[in-house]
């Protein structure tokens, strides 16, 4: 499942599960405020959320049954995702919003899909489990594994990465003053909060996350000066487009590669999930073997 749009796919239906929880909330909590006022008519709670279970209300109850489904009969089988699976998923996702921290990424999750990381890494497992379920009866010699990693080898790389911190200024002679205060002692974050012009960055001392060599994010003339630095080290002054920037190097990982071993199950199950049948009928298959009862409806 290491396919980031495919992920983001999954994040559309943590939203409308979201919504799941918000009735039933308030259904529970019987305190409906209103939930807009127009001029002198006024939108409740209860007109809002029932009009959101009128036009969700079936995909998001379809969508609660497949994952307790796929979760019951997981643990029934004693199938489990793989943590570091999660976790590379998880990864995989961060990436694809740029270098950013940690809190960086948790509020641009909250704000762009309403959900949390928590959340987000149920729902990876959810997906984990269910291509499991799915291929658990379909056969890959190592043979043709080991053809599909061959062929596809940097994708199992991650190439150096560094985590720097910057401080950008409108003029050489700023540099200059920044560069003496940091050679004095001073803290490079705390001036990054104090002189930093860069609106993304100077609230957070600078910080830009993780950022791998010749990151398109930053020019050649950065680059040039940041491969020269050793962990907590800082640059000389560098012109980038009408503003002075200094770097500091925190911290590196140096690249990696990922084995055949190491990725040999989970590439397995994707080369199997390509030849499943329709998610829909397997799906159905499972829910079948579980055991459903949709309210108004005949058991399936």
């Amino acid at each position: 499942m290491t396919n980031v749009k495919g992920l983001w796919a999954f994040i559309g239906a943590l939203v409308l599960l979201l919504l799941a929880v918000t009735w039933a909330w308030y259904q529970s909590s019987g305190k409906l405020q209103p939930a807009a006022i127009v001029g002198d008519v006024t939108i409740s709670e209860a007109e809002y959320m029932s009009a959101l279970k009128q036009k969700f209300g079936k995909q998001v109850l379809d969508d609660l049954v497949n994952r307790e489904v796929v979760f019951q009969e997981a643990k029934r089988l004693g199938i489990s995702a793989d943590p570091n699976q999660v976790e590379r998923e998880l990864a995989q996702i961060r990436d694809s919003y740029g270098s950013r921290t940690d809190s960086e990424f948790q509020q641009a999750l909250q704000k762009q899909a309403g959900t949390t990381v928590d959340a987000l890494k149920r729902e990876i497992t959810y997906q984990i489990l269910l291509q499991t379920l799915a291929t658990k009866d379909i056969s890959i010699s190592d043979d043709e594994v080991l053809k599909v990693y061959e062929s596809r080898a940097e994708r199992y790389t991650r190439p150096m990465q560094l985590r720097l911190w910057q401080i950008a200024v409108a003029s050489q002679k700023e540099a200059e003053q920044v560069q003496a205060e940091l050679k004095q002692g001073a803290n490079f974050q705390t001036l990054a909060k104090e002189r930093s012009i860069d609106s993304r960055t100077a609230a957070i001392g600078g910080d830009l996350g993780w950022v791998s060599l010749r990151d398109h994010q930053l020019p050649d003339e950065a680059w040039n000066a940041i491969e020269k630095l050793k962990a907590k080290e800082n640059s000389e002054p560098v012109k980038v487009d009408d503003n002075y920037v200094i770097y500091h190097l925190e911290q590196s990982r140096e690249a990696t590669q990922r084995s055949f071993e190491e990725v040999k199950e989970e590439l397995r199950r994707e080369i199997a999930f390509a030849q499943v049948e329709s998610l829909d009928t397997v799906l159905e298959r499972l829910r079948k073997s579980v055991g459903v009862q949709i309210s108004g409806q005949m058991p399936h």
